[in-house]
């Protein structure tokens, strides 16, 4: 997973390199970056979207007849294949469109993490190099951590810059203009909120990605209507979710705390257009609309029917009394 991850992240590290060198500021080039993907996923979050929307109108159905065949199994489950059939859903149908942009967007999360790698294209075993030096260097062995080495090394870059020989003179250049663009209204994106001071402001990420991520969870819980169909303690997953996420963003890196916050504030834009469009109420209303028009399409048919054997009979007897004649 982690080699399509980078061969995704090699491919998106273009476009983002591609924003971060005309605006020369990360924050504004992640969120043009994350804007242009979420924008490439539409018509597959719409479809998601639907999908949602449809199980969570058969999960209602779902429900009753589970209530009413709850000591009938093989009854239950006829009535469920028929419920399925007839309302058009296909259990397995929606994982394509929710396993597709995570895989993308793992690509993305690839392109942030790695930025020497996929975003600058150095080649692998330059950065391998490179990282190995950090933890040796005096200047910044104390402030070196394990993981997200490659960002370290853009973070310490003017401290180690005499160390990375590895790296060509247009390699060099593009990591010394890279390092100088990620101050986000005077917070250093490259530190971690856990390692900083209150007054370095790299705590509002963490809380942006609380507020965000809570927000997604009641807009997804609002369409699907998990919360309530959730049986005991399954309803505090999605918080625990949140929670967790909220952690992981307090000790990473706040460029990609950042990431998660545009990516998340993105997706509850795109859930309040499409819960407008797309929600059980206006499903119901346009299957009975469509019942309606079907149905009044049959008394037509009907009508016309009769009509049909009204003239033919008419006819059969103006025959009958032209032949007496």
């Amino acid at each position: 997973m982690g080699f399509i991850f980078d061969f995704l992240g090699g491919i998106f590290g273009y476009i983002l390199w591609f924003f971060f060198d005309a605006v020369s500021s990360y924050a504004v080039a992640i969120t043009l970056f994350t804007i242009f993907i979420n924008v490439l996923l539409f018509p597959l979050t719409v479809k998601r979207q639907k999908s949602m929307v449809l199980t969570a109108r058969v999960n209602l159905k779902q429900a009753q007849l589970r209530k009413k065949y709850e000591k009938d199994t093989k009854k239950y489950n006829e009535e469920v294949s028929k419920l399925y059939e007839k309302e058009g859903v296909n259990p397995m149908g929606g994982c394509f469109p929710m396993m597709l942009p995570l895989l993308l967007l793992g690509g993305v999360f690839g392109a942030v993490t790695k930025p020497l790698q996929n975003t600058l294209h150095i080649a692998t075993e330059k950065v391998a190099k490179a990282v190995s030096v950090l933890p040796e260097i005096p200047e910044v062995s104390g402030k070196f951590f394990k993981g997200y080495e490659q960002l370290q090394l853009v973070r310490h870059f003017e401290s180690i810059k005499n160390h990375l020989t590895m790296f060509s003179a247009e390699e060099f250049a593009d990591v010394e203009e890279y390092s100088r663009g990620f101050d986000f209204f005077g917070i250093n994106l490259l530190n971690r909120p856990s390692g900083a001071e209150f007054s370095e402001l790299l705590w509002i990420i963490p809380v942006l990605c609380f507020l965000i991520s809570a927000l997604g969870m009641y807009l997804s819980q609002k369409v699907t209507g998990a919360e309530n169909q959730a049986p005991g303690c399954a309803k505090l997953i999605p918080y625990i979710g949140v929670i967790f996420t909220t952690y992981v963003s307090y000790t990473i890196p706040g460029a990609v705390g950042f990431y998660w916050f545009v990516n998340g504030a993105l997706g509850v834009i795109q859930s309040l257009i499409l819960n407008k469009y797309y929600n059980v109420d206006t499903i119901n209303a346009k299957n009975e609309a469509s019942r309606l028009a079907l149905l009044e399409l049959k008394e037509s048919s009907v009508e016309c029917i009769k009509d049909t054997k009204a003239v033919k009979e008419s006819l059969n007897k103006q025959k009958t009394i032209s032949s007496k004649k």
